[in-house]
């Protein structure tokens, strides 16, 4: 769970993007395409969810540098009707290719009022949650899962979980609202990191949480089989000894939905202001100063952030120094 960190510096999201762009344009990387994937690290970053923002730009920049990402991806369509479309990402980072997703989703619910946009074949994407957000802004229901390609357990011989070959992916719901903060549920898939059955952390959490487990366990499964294998990646030309780009093994799905063909748009947006004002007068749960549904504590770092900075955590600080220091890009808070 991302919590603000205790020790940080703070730096403008100006700042942070133009350390981020000129990083990626090191790569070889175009501008334009850094740039977009720098506003998106950042944008997530505003929100307080470091786990998946900018603290991720030495492991993008590493993997276009030793060739597990294409540097000159060129997301395409592959197959599109009215309602559905399939798009390959061609190795790139997972963001270039599900924000051309996302925006080919918005396009199609504002006509048909329903959409799905499925991508293949790039690299990780961050959180889900910043693609949900655009839809979100645009007065629209969003949801995004992301996948990878089940990868074959070492023994056929050993089947311990600790093998188990599937990941542990991102979903995202989001809910528009018209004056208080829009529900934006971002999450992993799972209560457990690691399936490694015989830890005591796995036993401790088993115990207590049974049905969570095997919940999750489900929902790990539903999530690759939504994006990757609906991609076509578990077909030939995916696998791991045919792919061109090592990196670019995951997949992900978005879909929009327009409120309005189904209901009055604004009183949809008013059923979500009521419910998350009804929520902020309920008695907090222990450790909390108030009661919030998901997004409420973002939604206030957001505009907090953008005036006085985003607060970066001593880990966070240490990785982004040590990728521009590798690629000799100056750092803005050693100036």
């Amino acid at each position: 769970m991302n919590v603000p960190p205790k020790i940080f510096i703070r730096v403008m999201h100006d700042d942070l993007r133009d350390l981020c762009v000129h990083v990626l344009v090191k790569t070889t990387l175009s501008r334009r395409d850094a740039q977009r994937v720098a506003e998106l690290m950042v944008d997530t970053d505003l929100r307080g969810v470091f786990s998946h923002g900018s603290q991720t730009l030495g492991g993008y920049a590493r993997a276009y540098r030793s060739g597990a990402f294409n540097p000159s991806a060129q997301p395409h369509v592959v197959k599109d009707t009215a309602v559905i479309a399939l798009i390959d990402g061609d190795g790139g980072v997972g963001h270039l290719a599900t924000q051309m997703a996302t925006e080919m989703a918005i396009r199609k619910a504002r006509s048909t009022g329903l959409s799905l946009v499925v991508t293949r074949n790039h690299g990780h994407f961050g959180s889900a949650g910043k693609y949900v957000r655009m839809a979100v802004k645009e007065g629209l229901v969003g949801f995004c899962v992301s996948g990878i390609i089940a990868r074959p357990v070492r023994d056929p011989n050993d089947n311990t979980w600790v093998h188990y070959p599937l990941d542990n992916p991102p979903m995202s719901f989001g809910f528009p609202a018209r004056t208080g903060y829009p529900v934006i549920l971002d999450m992993c898939s799972s209560v457990v990191d690691e399936w490694d059955v015989e830890s005591d952390r796995f036993k401790s959490i088993f115990a207590q949480m049974p049905a969570a487990v095997f919940r999750s366990f489900g929902l790990r499964a539903a999530t690759d089989f939504l994006s990757a294998a609906l991609g076509g990646m578990m077909m030939p030309g995916f696998r791991d000894r045919e792919r061109k780009h090592a990196g670019a093994y995951y997949g992900a799905s978005i879909w929009v939905i327009d409120p309005g063909m189904f209901t009055d748009t604004e009183a949809f947006k008013d059923e979500v202001d009521r419910t998350t004002a009804l929520i902020r007068t309920m008695k907090p749960l222990p450790g909390y100063d108030r009661a919030d549904l998901p997004s409420g504590p973002e939604w206030d770092r957001e505009r907090e952030y953008a005036q006085t900075g985003i607060p970066i955590g001593e880990g966070h600080r240490q990785a982004l120094e040590s990728i521009a220091d590798e690629l000799g890009v100056p750092i803005p808070w050693r100036t």
